[in-house]
Protein backbone atom coordinates (compact mmCIF):
# COMPACT_ATOMS: atom_id res chain seq x y z
CA UNK A 1 0.00 0.00 0.00
CA UNK A 2 1.63 3.14 -1.29
CA UNK A 3 1.75 6.15 1.21
CA UNK A 4 0.51 9.64 -0.59
CA UNK A 5 1.14 12.61 1.03
CA UNK A 6 -1.01 15.39 0.24
CA UNK A 7 0.78 18.26 1.94
CA UNK A 8 1.21 20.35 5.31
CA UNK A 9 -1.42 21.43 7.67
CA UNK A 10 -0.58 24.42 10.75
CA UNK A 11 -1.31 22.54 14.02
CA UNK A 12 -1.91 24.18 17.30
CA UNK A 13 -0.58 23.97 20.75
CA UNK A 14 -2.57 24.95 24.05
CA UNK A 15 -0.10 27.16 26.64
CA UNK A 16 -0.15 25.02 29.90
CA UNK A 17 0.27 28.47 32.01
CA UNK A 18 -2.62 30.18 30.68
CA UNK A 19 -4.15 28.16 28.15
CA UNK A 20 -4.07 30.11 25.01
CA UNK A 21 -4.27 28.23 21.75
CA UNK A 22 -1.04 29.26 19.77
CA UNK A 23 -0.56 28.41 16.31
CA UNK A 24 1.56 25.26 16.04
CA UNK A 25 4.83 27.35 14.24
CA UNK A 26 5.46 29.53 17.49
CA UNK A 27 7.67 28.76 19.90
CA UNK A 28 6.28 30.91 22.82
CA UNK A 29 2.85 31.61 23.64
CA UNK A 30 1.08 34.29 22.19
CA UNK A 31 -0.27 35.64 25.53
CA UNK A 32 1.89 35.03 28.43
CA UNK A 33 5.18 34.32 26.63
CA UNK A 34 5.99 30.98 28.34
CA UNK A 35 8.14 28.55 25.85
CA UNK A 36 5.97 25.91 24.62
CA UNK A 37 6.81 22.71 26.69
CA UNK A 38 8.55 19.59 25.39
CA UNK A 39 5.52 17.55 25.79
CA UNK A 40 3.34 19.64 24.92
CA UNK A 41 0.23 17.99 22.25
CA UNK A 42 0.01 19.69 18.88
CA UNK A 43 -3.96 18.95 17.74
CA UNK A 44 -5.72 20.07 14.25
CA UNK A 45 -7.77 22.28 13.49
CA UNK A 46 -11.03 21.97 12.28
CA UNK A 47 -11.03 21.62 8.77
CA UNK A 48 -13.05 24.49 7.04
CA UNK A 49 -10.09 26.45 9.59
CA UNK A 50 -7.19 25.22 7.60
CA UNK A 51 -5.51 25.82 4.70
CA UNK A 52 -2.22 23.65 3.12
CA UNK A 53 0.81 25.50 4.07
CA UNK A 54 2.27 27.26 0.99
CA UNK A 55 5.08 29.51 2.12
CA UNK A 56 8.01 28.18 0.93
CA UNK A 57 10.71 28.71 3.84
CA UNK A 58 7.88 27.23 6.14
CA UNK A 59 7.58 24.36 3.82
CA UNK A 60 11.17 23.79 3.97
CA UNK A 61 11.90 24.34 7.68
CA UNK A 62 8.29 21.56 8.23
CA UNK A 63 10.82 19.06 5.56
CA UNK A 64 13.96 19.40 7.30
CA UNK A 65 12.36 17.23 10.74
CA UNK A 66 11.09 17.31 13.90
CA UNK A 67 11.98 20.89 16.39
CA UNK A 68 14.62 20.44 18.55
CA UNK A 69 14.24 21.23 22.48
CA UNK A 70 17.06 23.41 23.85
CA UNK A 71 18.36 22.06 27.02
CA UNK A 72 19.20 25.10 28.73
CA UNK A 73 15.73 26.98 28.40
CA UNK A 74 13.62 25.01 26.48
CA UNK A 75 12.50 26.87 23.43
CA UNK A 76 11.87 24.83 20.73
CA UNK A 77 14.45 25.32 17.59
CA UNK A 78 14.09 23.92 14.05
CA UNK A 79 16.12 21.03 12.96
CA UNK A 80 18.47 22.46 11.24
CA UNK A 81 19.80 25.04 13.85
CA UNK A 82 22.90 23.79 15.67
CA UNK A 83 22.73 26.53 18.41
CA UNK A 84 19.50 27.88 20.59
CA UNK A 85 17.73 30.56 18.78
CA UNK A 86 16.40 31.73 22.45
CA UNK A 87 20.09 31.72 24.43
CA UNK A 88 22.30 30.32 22.02
CA UNK A 89 23.15 27.16 23.77
CA UNK A 90 24.51 24.51 21.65
CA UNK A 91 21.78 22.02 20.91
CA UNK A 92 23.95 19.19 20.38
CA UNK A 93 24.67 18.62 24.09
CA UNK A 94 20.94 17.04 25.27
CA UNK A 95 18.67 18.73 22.75
CA UNK A 96 14.99 16.92 23.07
CA UNK A 97 13.88 15.95 19.14
CA UNK A 98 9.99 15.90 19.37
CA UNK A 99 8.21 13.10 18.94
CA UNK A 100 6.58 12.67 15.52
CA UNK A 101 4.54 10.30 13.15
CA UNK A 102 1.80 10.00 15.82
CA UNK A 103 -1.69 10.61 14.05
CA UNK A 104 -3.05 14.03 15.36
CA UNK A 105 -6.93 14.77 16.54
CA UNK A 106 -8.56 18.09 16.17
CA UNK A 107 -9.15 20.74 19.06
CA UNK A 108 -12.89 19.34 18.69
CA UNK A 109 -11.92 15.63 19.36
CA UNK A 110 -9.40 16.55 22.11
CA UNK A 111 -12.03 18.39 23.78
CA UNK A 112 -14.62 16.09 23.43
CA UNK A 113 -12.54 13.26 24.58
CA UNK A 114 -11.20 15.43 27.64
CA UNK A 115 -14.77 15.49 28.65
CA UNK A 116 -15.64 12.27 28.51
CA UNK A 117 -13.18 10.74 29.97
CA UNK A 118 -13.75 9.79 33.67
CA UNK A 119 -12.40 11.50 36.46
CA UNK A 120 -9.74 9.28 38.35
CA UNK A 121 -11.72 9.32 41.58
CA UNK A 122 -14.40 7.60 40.00
CA UNK A 123 -14.49 4.68 40.02
CA UNK A 124 -15.18 2.50 36.42
CA UNK A 125 -18.08 0.69 35.32
CA UNK A 126 -18.14 -3.19 35.35
CA UNK A 127 -17.77 -4.33 31.80
CA UNK A 128 -20.77 -5.83 30.83
CA UNK A 129 -20.16 -9.87 29.89
CA UNK A 130 -21.93 -11.59 27.31
CA UNK A 131 -25.32 -13.50 28.29
CA UNK A 132 -24.45 -16.87 30.50
CA UNK A 133 -27.56 -18.17 28.68
CA UNK A 134 -25.95 -17.92 25.26
CA UNK A 135 -22.59 -19.11 26.62
CA UNK A 136 -24.36 -22.32 27.71
CA UNK A 137 -26.35 -22.53 24.42
CA UNK A 138 -22.83 -21.92 22.26
CA UNK A 139 -20.92 -24.55 24.58
CA UNK A 140 -23.27 -27.23 24.32
CA UNK A 141 -23.69 -26.31 20.44
CA UNK A 142 -19.98 -26.96 20.28
CA UNK A 143 -20.53 -30.54 22.28
CA UNK A 144 -23.02 -31.44 19.99
CA UNK A 145 -21.01 -30.57 16.84
CA UNK A 146 -18.04 -32.49 18.10
CA UNK A 147 -20.02 -35.51 19.30
CA UNK A 148 -21.89 -35.71 15.42
CA UNK A 149 -18.22 -35.94 13.85
CA UNK A 150 -16.87 -38.28 16.26
CA UNK A 151 -19.54 -40.50 15.68
CA UNK A 152 -19.60 -40.42 11.69
CA UNK A 153 -15.95 -40.96 11.67
CA UNK A 154 -16.66 -43.68 13.98
CA UNK A 155 -19.01 -45.20 11.07
CA UNK A 156 -16.63 -44.63 8.69
CA UNK A 157 -13.67 -45.69 10.44
CA UNK A 158 -14.77 -48.94 12.11
CA UNK A 159 -15.31 -51.78 10.02
CA UNK A 160 -16.17 -55.71 10.18
CA UNK A 161 -14.93 -58.40 7.76
CA UNK A 162 -17.80 -60.60 6.16
CA UNK A 163 -17.17 -63.50 3.31
CA UNK A 164 -19.05 -62.13 0.04
CA UNK A 165 -19.38 -64.06 -3.08
CA UNK A 166 -19.27 -62.54 -6.49
CA UNK A 167 -23.00 -62.66 -8.06
CA UNK A 168 -22.04 -60.52 -10.90
CA UNK A 169 -20.07 -58.08 -12.25
CA UNK A 170 -19.81 -54.78 -14.81
CA UNK A 171 -17.47 -52.80 -16.23
CA UNK A 172 -16.57 -49.60 -18.86
CA UNK A 173 -14.02 -48.15 -20.78
CA UNK A 174 -13.58 -44.32 -22.71
CA UNK A 175 -11.92 -42.85 -24.41
CA UNK A 176 -12.24 -38.99 -25.57
CA UNK A 177 -11.55 -38.26 -29.18
CA UNK A 178 -10.09 -35.17 -29.88
CA UNK A 179 -10.30 -32.66 -33.29
CA UNK A 180 -7.71 -29.76 -34.61
CA UNK A 181 -10.16 -27.20 -35.07
CA UNK A 182 -11.06 -23.42 -34.51
CA UNK A 183 -12.02 -22.05 -31.04
CA UNK A 184 -13.03 -19.05 -29.61
CA UNK A 185 -11.04 -17.92 -26.43
CA UNK A 186 -10.96 -15.18 -24.04
CA UNK A 187 -7.84 -13.63 -22.29
CA UNK A 188 -5.11 -10.85 -21.55
CA UNK A 189 -3.40 -9.35 -24.61
CA UNK A 190 -0.28 -10.90 -23.63
CA UNK A 191 -1.34 -14.27 -23.16
CA UNK A 192 -2.64 -14.43 -26.54
CA UNK A 193 -0.41 -16.71 -28.94
CA UNK A 194 1.14 -15.07 -31.40
CA UNK A 195 -1.02 -16.64 -34.21
CA UNK A 196 -4.84 -16.00 -32.82
CA UNK A 197 -6.60 -13.78 -34.54
CA UNK A 198 -8.47 -11.03 -32.27
CA UNK A 199 -11.70 -9.88 -32.22
CA UNK A 200 -12.25 -7.32 -29.72
CA UNK A 201 -10.80 -6.40 -26.54
CA UNK A 202 -11.95 -4.06 -23.14
CA UNK A 203 -10.13 -2.92 -20.90
CA UNK A 204 -10.88 -5.18 -17.89
CA UNK A 205 -9.19 -5.24 -13.82
CA UNK A 206 -5.84 -7.20 -13.80
CA UNK A 207 -4.28 -6.73 -10.36
CA UNK A 208 -3.65 -4.24 -7.54
CA UNK A 209 -0.47 -2.68 -6.92
CA UNK A 210 0.61 -1.60 -4.29
CA UNK A 211 3.11 1.61 -6.69
CA UNK A 212 1.57 3.77 -9.30
CA UNK A 213 1.82 2.14 -12.53
CA UNK A 214 0.67 3.31 -15.92
CA UNK A 215 -2.99 2.81 -16.62
CA UNK A 216 -3.97 1.89 -13.21
CA UNK A 217 -6.98 3.40 -11.49
CA UNK A 218 -6.06 4.51 -7.94
CA UNK A 219 -7.93 3.65 -5.00
CA UNK A 220 -7.23 5.86 -1.49
CA UNK A 221 -8.69 5.72 2.20
CA UNK A 222 -9.39 8.69 4.05
CA UNK A 223 -6.85 11.47 4.68
CA UNK A 224 -5.30 11.18 8.42
CA UNK A 225 -2.54 13.45 9.71
CA UNK A 226 0.43 12.68 10.97
CA UNK A 227 2.43 14.97 13.73
CA UNK A 228 5.76 16.22 11.89
CA UNK A 229 7.00 18.17 15.06
CA UNK A 230 7.70 21.10 13.55
CA UNK A 231 4.36 22.66 14.11
CA UNK A 232 2.50 20.92 11.41
CA UNK A 233 0.97 17.90 9.97
CA UNK A 234 0.80 16.26 6.98
CA UNK A 235 -2.14 15.14 5.14
CA UNK A 236 -1.66 11.66 4.39
CA UNK A 237 -3.56 8.93 2.58
CA UNK A 238 -3.32 5.44 2.25
CA UNK A 239 -3.42 4.23 -1.55
CA UNK A 240 -3.52 1.07 -3.88
CA UNK A 241 -3.87 0.99 -8.03
CA UNK A 242 -5.87 -1.31 -9.61
CA UNK A 243 -4.47 -1.85 -12.65
CA UNK A 244 -6.34 -2.44 -15.95
CA UNK A 245 -5.48 -4.19 -19.26
CA UNK A 246 -7.24 -5.40 -22.94
CA UNK A 247 -8.86 -8.42 -22.44
CA UNK A 248 -9.74 -9.84 -25.86
CA UNK A 249 -11.76 -12.26 -27.42
CA UNK A 250 -9.91 -14.31 -29.86
CA UNK A 251 -9.43 -17.44 -31.82
CA UNK A 252 -6.79 -20.32 -32.32
CA UNK A 253 -6.59 -23.68 -33.65
CA UNK A 254 -6.47 -26.19 -30.47
CA UNK A 255 -7.24 -29.18 -29.84
CA UNK A 256 -10.83 -30.01 -28.38
CA UNK A 257 -12.98 -33.12 -27.31
CA UNK A 258 -15.66 -34.08 -29.84
CA UNK A 259 -17.06 -37.42 -29.17
CA UNK A 260 -16.58 -40.01 -26.72
CA UNK A 261 -15.87 -43.79 -27.51
CA UNK A 262 -17.39 -46.36 -25.15
CA UNK A 263 -17.09 -49.72 -24.44
CA UNK A 264 -18.47 -51.70 -21.83
CA UNK A 265 -19.68 -55.33 -20.76
CA UNK A 266 -20.46 -57.78 -17.85
CA UNK A 267 -17.88 -59.95 -18.33
CA UNK A 268 -14.46 -60.76 -17.04
CA UNK A 269 -12.55 -59.50 -20.51
CA UNK A 270 -12.76 -55.44 -20.77
CA UNK A 271 -11.06 -54.31 -23.83
CA UNK A 272 -10.49 -50.80 -24.92
CA UNK A 273 -13.15 -49.51 -28.03
CA UNK A 274 -11.69 -49.36 -31.53
CA UNK A 275 -10.89 -45.73 -33.09
CA UNK A 276 -11.25 -44.61 -36.69
CA UNK A 277 -9.78 -40.81 -36.22
CA UNK A 278 -9.56 -39.16 -39.24
CA UNK A 279 -6.31 -37.20 -40.25
CA UNK A 280 -7.51 -34.06 -37.94
CA UNK A 281 -8.65 -36.08 -34.95
CA UNK A 282 -6.48 -37.63 -32.05
CA UNK A 283 -6.84 -40.05 -28.83
CA UNK A 284 -7.32 -38.11 -25.98
CA UNK A 285 -7.72 -39.25 -22.18
CA UNK A 286 -9.25 -42.34 -21.18
CA UNK A 287 -10.83 -43.68 -18.13
CA UNK A 288 -11.84 -47.23 -16.76
CA UNK A 289 -14.45 -48.46 -14.06
CA UNK A 290 -14.89 -51.91 -12.83
CA UNK A 291 -17.87 -52.86 -10.34
CA UNK A 292 -18.33 -56.33 -8.11
CA UNK A 293 -21.39 -56.99 -6.98
CA UNK A 294 -20.97 -59.54 -3.91
CA UNK A 295 -23.72 -61.59 -1.55
CA UNK A 296 -23.06 -61.78 2.08
CA UNK A 297 -25.40 -62.27 5.38
CA UNK A 298 -28.32 -61.81 3.43
CA UNK A 299 -27.26 -58.47 1.85
CA UNK A 300 -25.88 -57.32 -1.38
CA UNK A 301 -22.46 -54.88 -1.50
CA UNK A 302 -20.85 -53.58 -4.45
CA UNK A 303 -17.49 -52.45 -4.43
CA UNK A 304 -16.07 -50.45 -7.54
CA UNK A 305 -12.26 -49.76 -8.29
CA UNK A 306 -10.07 -48.66 -11.33
CA UNK A 307 -7.61 -51.77 -10.77
CA UNK A 308 -8.11 -54.03 -13.46
CA UNK A 309 -6.12 -56.74 -12.21
CA UNK A 310 -8.31 -56.62 -9.17
CA UNK A 311 -11.30 -56.92 -11.23
CA UNK A 312 -10.41 -60.15 -13.64
CA UNK A 313 -10.34 -62.61 -10.76
CA UNK A 314 -13.81 -61.79 -9.42
CA UNK A 315 -15.09 -64.98 -11.04
CA UNK A 316 -18.51 -65.77 -10.78
CA UNK A 317 -19.42 -67.26 -7.21
CA UNK A 318 -15.68 -66.83 -5.72
CA UNK A 319 -15.22 -65.74 -2.17
CA UNK A 320 -14.07 -62.84 -1.09
CA UNK A 321 -13.11 -60.66 2.25
CA UNK A 322 -14.93 -57.59 1.97
CA UNK A 323 -14.11 -55.14 4.80
CA UNK A 324 -17.65 -53.55 5.78
CA UNK A 325 -17.74 -50.08 7.48
CA UNK A 326 -20.85 -49.35 9.72
CA UNK A 327 -22.60 -47.57 6.80
CA UNK A 328 -22.32 -50.65 4.75
CA UNK A 329 -20.00 -49.16 2.26
CA UNK A 330 -17.52 -51.65 1.36
CA UNK A 331 -13.74 -50.07 1.86
CA UNK A 332 -11.74 -52.73 0.44
CA UNK A 333 -11.90 -56.41 -0.86
CA UNK A 334 -9.45 -59.19 -1.31
CA UNK A 335 -9.91 -62.98 -2.54
CA UNK A 336 -10.80 -65.01 0.07
CA UNK A 337 -7.92 -67.88 1.41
Amino acid sequence: MARKSLGFVPLVWECPSCKTQNPGPIKSCTSCGAPQPPDVEFQLVEEEKFNFIKDEALLREIKAGPNIHCPYCGTRNPATNKLCLQCGGDLSMGGETRESGQQVKTVREAQSEAQSSPSPAASPEPAKSPSRRIWIFAIIGVIVITLCLVLVFTLFLNTDDITGTVTSVQWERSIIIEAYTTVTKEAFIDDIPMDSDIISCSQAYRYTSDTPVANATEVCGEVYYEDTGSGAAEAVQDCTYEVYDDYCEYTTMDWVAVDTAVASGTDLDPYWPNLNLSLDEREGSSQESYTITFSGDGETYQYSTTDSQLFEQAESGSQWTLSVNQLGGVQSIEPAN
